[in-house]
């Protein structure tokens, strides 16, 4: 009797064991290739070591990025939450995602993530943003990861000069951004 209570608490920390280690065995693909609409901006192919795509800024408009998430393990998992975190007041603001995305054992999945441009009056048209990761938590089995993907290549968008940017002021102290 003293050997089966042993073997089963051994068997139950075991499983307890293993449940804790699962996000250590999530296996996404680490280098993801993003998606954007055509007009969204340009392809430059030249600009950096793997290119960049270069957004244009169209105050209040929204675009959306497709980001490929390829799930190399047994298991399958949740995409809870996308970001491509840049601080406060983004050039880039989420709006809409199509989260949480279920992604099968070996599958992969699209999530797929709405920004709209805006805060330009924050940014001088010498300043640019890029973005070469997107942030990614999930679960697996209940347990929460976190994941950094990087993007093939990076995603670039420039400030704006004052005349495309219609909540910007000509007083330089009326525009500075909290970091």
């Amino acid at each position: 009797m003293i050997l089966l209570l042993k073997t089963a608490s051994l068997g139950v920390a075991g499983l307890a064991a293993g449940w804790a280690l699962l996000p250590l065995g999530v296996r996404l693909d680490p280098e993801v290739a993003p998606s954007l609409p055509v007009d969204a901006g340009l392809q430059i192919r030249e600009y950096g070591r793997e290119g960049t795509f270069a957004l244009h800024y169209r105050h209040q408009d929204e675009v959306t990025m497709s980001v490929p998430v390829d799930n190399g393990g047994p298991l399958p998992i949740t995409i809870d939450a996308a970001d491509l975190d840049d601080g406060p007041l983004p050039l880039l603001v989420p709006v809409a995602d199509n989260l949480p995305v279920e992604v099968g054992a070996w599958g992969e999945e699209v999530v797929e993530l709405t920004f709209r441009f805006d805060n330009c009056r924050y940014y001088h048209e010498r300043s640019a943003v890029t973005w070469d990761r997107v942030d990614l938590e999930g679960s697996v089995l209940g347990r929460g990861f976190d994941r950094e993907l990087e993007l093939e290549y990076p995603i670039a968008l420039h400030g704006q000069v004052i005349r495309n940017c219609p909540d910007r002021t000509l007083v330089r102290g009326d525009d500075v951004r909290p970091h």
